[in-house]
C-alpha cells in the first residue's frame, strides 16, 4: 500500500504541476511586437509551451498567425482572441507592427539622417516593419519602403516620449521633450567643431543642446555647458529619474559634457572623440554622467 500511495502522490503532484503551469503560462511570457508570421510546415498549436501540453489545433504549411510573445523556444500566438503556443522554429516572420513614439517624427528614404525625409508622422502612427538595419527600422508606409529611427518607435501606443508609456501630467513638457529629440535626431552626422559651432552642419555639445531646445520651445537654455548648468540647476534631478528628452550632464573641471537622452538607453551628443553628432548607448549605472536636467520644465517656466 505504501508503494501504491507513493505512486499516487507522485502522479497527483505531477498533474498538479502541469495544470498549475498551464494556467499560469500566459502570464510568464515576454511580450513582443504584434508580428505576422507564416508556418514553415504543418504544425501543432498547443495549450502551453511544451509537447506535454494538449494540441488545440493543427495549422497547414503557409498559414498566417499572429505572434504576440515568446517563452523560451516557443512563440505565443493569438487565435480567436485566445493565446496558444507554437514552437518558434516552425514560424517565419513576415512583418511586425510598430508605432511612432514621438511627435513629428521623420520617416526617411534610407537608414540614416542623410537620406531625404519622405513624411513627418504623428505619434502612434502604425507601421508594418519588415526588418531592422542597425538602429533603423525598415517599414512600409503608403505602399512604399521607408525607414524610422528605432528609439523613436514602440511596440504599443504611447502617451508620452519614447521609452515611457505612462501618461504624463504635463503634456506641454512632453511636447517639448519629443520635439527636442526629433531636432537632435535630425542633427546626427553634423561635424564636431567648437570654432564653427554656430554654423550650419556643425556643433559642439553645448550648442547642440541649445539648438534642439530652442527649436522645440523657443527658449535658449544657455550658450555653454557652464551657463546651462547654472540656468538649469533648479531643474536638476538624479540619474535614477532620467526621462527621454532630459539633458545628461557630465560635470568635471575642464571636461563638462552634455547630451540629450532619447529613450531605450540611447542618447545623442556632439562627440569630440567621434568628430560628429552621434547616437551612443547609455550604460545604466555608469560613473561617467553626473546628473540630468529637466530642460523642458525650464523652457516652460521661461516662455
Amino acid at each position: 500500500m505504501k508503494i501504491r500511495f507513493r505512486h499516487f502522490m507522485v502522479l497527483f503532484l505531477t498533474l498538479f504541476f502541469i495544470f498549475s503551469v498551464d494556467s499560469n503560462a500566459a502570464s510568464t511570457y515576454r511580450l513582443t511586437a504584434k508580428t505576422i508570421c507564416t508556418t514553415r510546415t504543418r504544425v501543432n498549436v498547443r495549450k502551453g509551451p511544451g509537447i506535454r501540453y494538449s494540441v488545440i489545433t493543427t495549422l497547414k504549411k503557409g498559414q498566417k498567425v499572429t505572434k504576440v510573445g515568446t517563452l523560451g523556444s516557443w512563440s505565443v500566438v493569438k487565435i480567436q482572441s485566445k493565446k496558444y503556443y507554437i514552437k518558434s522554429s516552425y514560424l517565419k516572420k513576415l512583418y511586425k507592427y510598430i508605432y511612432v513614439a514621438g511627435d513629428g517624427v521623420n520617416l526617411r528614404s534610407g537608414p540614416g539622417t542623410n537620406y531625404r525625409v519622405k513624411a513627418v508622422l504623428p505619434r502612434n502612427t502604425r507601421l508594418k516593419c519588415t526588418a531592422r538595419i542597425g538602429n533603423w527600422m525598415k517599414a512600409t508606409y503608403n505602399g512604399s519602403i521607408a525607414y524610422i529611427s528605432k528609439p523613436l518607435t514602440s511596440i504599443r501606443k504611447t502617451t508620452t516620449t519614447p521609452g515611457n508609456t505612462v501618461a504624463s501630467n504635463n503634456p506641454t513638457a512632453d511636447s517639448i521633450r519629443s520635439k527636442a529629440i526629433s531636432a537632435a535626431t535630425a542633427r546626427i552626422g553634423n561635424i564636431y567643431s567648437q570654432s564653427n559651432r554656430n554654423l550650419p552642419g556643425y556643433a559642439d555639445c553645448s550648442s547642440l543642446m541649445r539648438d534642439v531646445f530652442l527649436a522645440a520651445s523657443g527658449v535658449n537654455i544657455g550658450e555653454t555647458t557652464d551657463q546651462q548648468i547654472k540656468r538649469l540647476t533648479p531643474y536638476q534631478k538624479p540619474l535614477s529619474a532620467l526621462q527621454p528628452g532630459d539633458i545628461l550632464m557630465r560635470i568635471q573641471p575642464g571636461s563638462n559634457h552634455a547630451a540629450i537622452y532619447i529613450g531605450n538607453n540611447y542618447y545623442i551628443h556632439a562627440s569630440s572623440t567621434l568628430g560628429k553628432v552621434a547616437q551612443s548607448y547609455y550604460i545604466t549605472g555608469s560613473t561617467y554622467w553626473t546628473c540630468c536636467y529637466d530642460a523642458a520644465a525650464y523652457c516652460i517656466a521661461n516662455k
